[in-house]
């Protein structure tokens, strides 16, 4: 590994260093678009003083999981660790998880970033302890039958027999590896067909045009489906952000995500709200990454807060504090 000497954000020097254990001579390549230009940019300058690095700006993507440009893809295929500095999410689209199966890839989703966040909160975290916690949690993260409660009204079961914990430790420091700092977590994929409960999001949303929540959001979920969404103008929103995609596999709940990064606090960005320590984000629509089947056009994330989870008797976590 290189040794980095000059004065940079901390959180850039976490990117190269904790990170993805960037060593000389490996080729860097740097995805943003249009409206995070800034941060594509932001972190261009820095890395390029240290790594053969490319920049490349596409348009904005429709939404998250959407696939990027082939030229895009085909210098995903010819780099050693990739920053996607862009607006939404790519880490579930098709380009994303095939290259990384190519086995050379390092992938770092840098998506729905600001400034503040290469100067305080999960970037400066100690990204051994958050793997040491999230290899003690995983080995209870398992089971048959899954149950979700909070004091906002969330009530909801589901099964997850068969399905093994993913996990993201906020780090990329193998090829093929992926994640998306400073999120970390450990997540299932619910049995598609089994979830049954009522969901309230009192979080935040990780999208543009929601983020963080000034009312809750409750949802309706029958046999794996959102059926019913209702609220203020915040559920409208995402109602007709959903109804857009005029697709019914947007609605299935794909995902349960625990965020176990303590230095991260819900800020209104999509990595460190998701990996918040103590809040669950429900992802839904694709669920291909968490050994389901569903091949949907988004995956979106939802956060609510202080969570308690039983997983076949065992409490997990209670009002946000862990139990294992």
């Amino acid at each position: 590994m290189i040794e980095i000497t000059n004065t940079m954000p901390l959180g850039i020097k976490q990117l190269l260093t904790s990170v993805t254990d960037l060593k000389e001579g490996e080729k860097v390549l740097i995805i943003t678009d249009d409206n995070k230009r800034e941060i594509g940019e932001f972190v261009y300058k820095y890395v390029k003083e240290y790594f053969d690095t490319t920049m490349i700006v596409m348009s904005t993507r429709e939404g998250h999981g959407a696939e990027p440009p082939d030229m895009v893809r085909a210098a995903m295929e010819n780099c050693d660790v990739a920053f996607g500095a862009t607006s939404y999410s790519m880490y579930h689209s098709k380009a994303r998880l095939e290259t990384s199966k190519k086995g050379r890839l390092r992938w770092v989703g840098l998506q729905d970033y600001a400034l503040h966040m290469f100067e305080s909160g999960g970037l400066t975290a100690d990204f051994n302890e958050v793997r040491r916690v999230i290899d003690r949690v995983s080995e209870y993260y398992q089971g048959k039958t899954f149950t979700l409660t909070t004091p906002g009204g969330t009530n909801m079961t589901c099964s997850i027999e068969g399905r093994k914990p993913v996990f993201d430790y906020g780090t990329s420091r193998t090829p093929g590896s992926a994640s998306f700092p400073p999120n970390a977590e450990v997540a299932l994929g619910p049995v598609e067909g089994t979830a049954n409960g009522v969901l309230v999001f009192d979080g935040s949303i990780p999208h543009p045009l929601l983020n963080l929540l000034n009312e809750p959001i409750t949802c309706k979920v029958e046999d794996g489906i959102i059926t019913e969404i209702t609220g203020g103008k915040e559920a409208e929103i995402l109602q007709k952000i959903l109804a857009e995609f005029n697709d019914p596999t947007v609605y299935n709940v794909a995902e349960l995500g625990l965020g176990l990064n303590d230095q991260n606090y819900l800020c209104g960005h999509m990595a460190p709200d998701e990996g918040s320590f103590g809040n669950i984000h429900i992802g839904i629509g694709k669920n291909l990454n968490f050994g389901g089947h569903v091949d949907s056009p988004l995956h979106m994330d939802l956060v609510m807060k202080t969570v308690t989870i039983d997983i076949d008797g065992v409490t997990i976590m209670e009002e946000g504090l862990l139990k294992v």
